[in-house]
């Protein structure tokens, strides 16, 4: 049975089947070989576990200690900056015409990685107060079920019977996609409807709290794109991938953690609107200029 992540039964089955849809069609864009990242990926690979693995949760930790905010509520924030592998990667690198084999290949590993790599970066920050509530290994296993396994099946699917895999790839993007649609959708009836004000949560968490949360957020993107080396692609992939933390990892170990926080646990929720509103009003910002440029191109070409 999947845990309550303290949101309505709505919102939490429409997350839950998010997960599960993105990363099945996601599985069906991938081979074995096309995972394994060419020469020139390798450092870039490296270089998004350094940021994402390393830098982030540092940062995190700095930011928790020089702002003031409720100690739960900073553990709180501590889990999304050590959950990596955001599953919009992908749909961010197309949003600003940016690398996307590059952004699906990190979306990969640091998804998997964020399975096991989360517990043991927790279990070392944060408090043993707090660590002593997760079920680490009920939270793993879930994981394992809504990540991992619907990748690997999609990718199953893509490698043994790549004709079939190709029929139905379109559809299950648009699926992915739909569910997204059915997120923002619910998302905004238990808004009208009173039933979860989540624009409370940024009075709730506290200015401190809520300030870190865009700090983290500017951090992580300038660390890809400063990081990410010359090509303007490459970073801005970095940087999209890294300022989006995993919001499925980050609230089923927040569900294990803060049970019984309520105002903690939507520093998460908090968290998930910034990184999305953020990043992807920057990624189509990139997006756009992009298009610009090729469109000048194209018309100085047929000038010349």
């Amino acid at each position: 049975m999947l845990p309550a992540i303290g949101l309505t039964l709505p919102l939490e089955l429409s997350i839950y089947l998010f997960l599960v849809a993105t990363m099945f069609s996601m599985g069906l864009g991938l081979t074995a070989r096309r995972i394994e990242a060419p020469l020139r990926h390798h450092r870039l690979i490296g270089l998004a576990f350094v940021i994402n693995l390393i830098l982030i949760p540092l940062a995190g930790i700095v930011v928790v200690r020089l702002l003031p905010m409720d100690m739960d509520v900073a553990a709180g924030l501590l889990i999304v900056a050590c959950a990596p592998g955001s599953t919009i990667g992908p749909k961010l690198a197309e949003f600003s015409k940016g690398d996307i084999s590059l952004a699906i290949r990190i979306m990969f590993y640091l998804s998997v990685l964020a399975i096991f790599t989360t517990p043991v970066t927790l279990t070392l920050i944060l408090p043993g107060t707090i660590t002593e509530q997760i079920d680490f290994f009920s939270v793993m296993t879930t994981l394992v079920i809504l990540i991992f396994l619907p990748m690997v099946a999609g990718l199953a699917i893509n490698s043994r019977f790549p004709a079939g895999a190709d029929r139905i790839r379109r559809w299950a993007y648009l699926f992915s996609d739909l569910t997204i649609v059915i997120f923002g959708i619910l998302f905004i009836w238990v808004q009208l409807t009173g039933e979860v004000r989540f624009i409370d949560s940024f009075f709730s968490v506290g200015i401190g709290a809520t300030a870190a949360v865009f700090i983290l957020v500017a951090f992580s993107m300038l660390a890809g794109y400063l990081l990410g080396g010359p090509e303007k692609h490459n970073r801005q992939v970095l940087a999209t991938s890294s300022a989006n933390r995993n919001l499925g990892v980050s609230l089923l170990v927040g569900a294990s953690a803060l049970t019984g926080h309520g105002e903690a646990f939507l520093i998460i929720i908090v968290y998930a609107i910034v990184q999305t509103l953020v990043s992807g009003l920057i990624a189509v910002k990139w997006g756009q200029k992009v298009r610009r440029e090729e469109k000048q191109k194209r018309k100085e070409l047929a000038g010349g």
